[in-house]
């Protein structure tokens, strides 16, 4: 009801062309309303985003859910399949969705329906996990599969709605702020994750079911705060489906949005080996799976620390600088990877080493400290790269169709599941290198990003 007051109070507004003396208390009623409008929605956007990251993190696909699956089947396509689902079903229904919402007078509905819909998803999944336990099951593997899917969907499929919705709400000037501070306490809360994760796992399949439980918490509340940003509705600008279709190729063949998609094509290949370096971990060096924990934990630590220096990065260099030095430090994951066991191999050290164990575990957080360091990089330029490629009016079609593309390409690095099953780790490690320094080199073909003041 306050919500809906504010926006009768702005828009049934009217001074009837009235004489009003300049200290009258009825001119700095509407500035007050406004500013009240924009912090509640700034508050509830911040505490939206934050609560999704922590939904998110407490499931991870690369950390939590690849070593679930992992106890559900040996076949390595199937735990690969897992983060390209995260990925390929969370990016392919933006287009449809851009379609779908594009000039309508509101987005609240749809952005918070699918919040909804995600939730319960993750519900379904933990009521199931508790009462039938972890263990090989293709009952349990079809539910999860099934239940992760529509996860992704939903979430995706909101995406468009909220991004829409938050650049109503939220001036420009103060959409930089406002996103960066999203990443921020999504970061803090994922770090809250990573020792949750810990924990709940050291009490084996039980600890799957509780985390199941907690992200549907924060999904739930993550979709009530949707609910108190106040939109400003905008007139309908009512638009045929073949007309939008028609308009694609337009969008399409503008150079900036050709060589962008090339670049984060590559990028989106590179993390062919994403879902295997955890499970590497756990198989090959032989680390226990509450380290799962300490490295989602200090992955999000990353993403903190990493946090200001990639805004400041944005604002005095750009975008194009910013996604060139993400990719840059993504190089070192499989580069760890592949090095760590020819040192551990040499003759000459391995004796000297007090607790060899320990720095396999040390050796091997590099990884996910530069999984973290890039993570924060990307989720900051999907928000900023894109919208400044887009003019206003085509923005909701922009993410959408773009992001649908990166979808169809997510889905190929599922294929490093056969790239285990028949060459093993360090074949799908080198293919990682091989395609991360391809998209470095590609990222020299980004367009020129517009300066921010100093």
């Amino acid at each position: 009801m306050r919500k809906e007051t504010f926006v009768r109070t702005m828009s049934d507004h009217d001074p009837g062309g009235r004489s009003v003396p300049a200290l009258e208390p009825t001119v700095s009623r509407p500035r007050s309303s406004e500013r009240r409008r924009l912090q509640q929605s700034f508050f509830f956007g911040v505490a939206n985003g934050g609560l999704l990251l922590l939904g998110d993190a407490l499931i991870h696909p690369v950390l939590v859910l690849t070593v679930f699956v992992s106890q559900l089947t040996e076949r390595g396509l199937l735990v690969g399949l897992v983060p390209a689902m995260s990925v390929s079903l969370w990016f392919l229904p933006q287009a449809i969705a851009a379609a779908f919402v594009e000039g309508r007078r509101r987005q609240l509905p749809w952005a918070t329906w699918g919040g909804i819909v995600r939730a319960l998803a993750i519900a379904i999944l933990a009521a199931v996990v508790l009462a039938h336990g972890v263990g090989p099951s293709p009952t349990l593997l079809t539910v999860f599969f099934v239940c992760y899917a529509v996860y992704n969907l939903a979430a995706g499929f909101a995406f468009v709605p909220l991004v829409e919705l938050t650049a109503r709400a939220v001036p420009p000037d103060r959409r930089g702020f406002f996103f960066s501070q999203r990443n921020l306490w999504g970061a803090v809360l994922s770090l809250a994750a990573g020792f949750a994760v810990q924990r709940a796992l050291v009490f084996g399949e039980a600890g799957f079911a509780v985390l199941f439980a907690a992200s549907f918490a924060a999904l739930s509340l993550a979709a009530y705060t949707t609910l108190w940003i106040v939109e400003r509705p905008v007139p309908p600008r009512p638009r045929s489906f073949a007309s939008w279709v028609a308009e694609l190729p337009r969008l399409l063949a503008r150079r900036p949005v050709r060589r962008f998609l090339v670049f984060r094509s590559l990028l989106a290949l590179s993390t062919i080996a994403d879902p295997f370096f955890v499970v590497y971990a756990q198989r090959v060096l032989g680390l226990p799976a509450e380290t799962v924990g300490f490295y989602l934990a200090l992955s999000a630590l990353a993403r903190i620390l990493a946090n200001p220096l990639w805004g400041w990065v944005v604002q005095h260099w750009g975008n194009r600088q910013l996604l060139q030095l993400a990719t840059l430090v993504r190089v070192f994951m499989p580069l760890v990877a592949l090095g760590i066991q020819p040192i551990l191999g040499w003759e000459h050290l391995v004796p000297r080493l007090d607790d060899p164990q320990q720095v396999v575990l040390v050796t091997f957080a590099f990884v996910f400290v530069a999984y973290g360091v890039t993570l924060s990089a990307q989720m900051l330029a999907n928000f900023t790269a894109v919208l400044e490629l887009a003019h206003p009016e085509e923005r909701p079609t922009l993410v959408g169709v773009t992001n649908t593309i990166l979808g169809v390409v997510a889905l190929v690095p599922m294929l490093g599941g056969l790239v285990v099953d028949r060459f093993g780790y360090s074949a799908v490690f080198a293919l990682a290198l091989a395609l991360s320094l391809l998209a470095l080199l590609a990222s020299g073909l980004l367009p020129a990003s517009r300066r921010q003041p100093a």
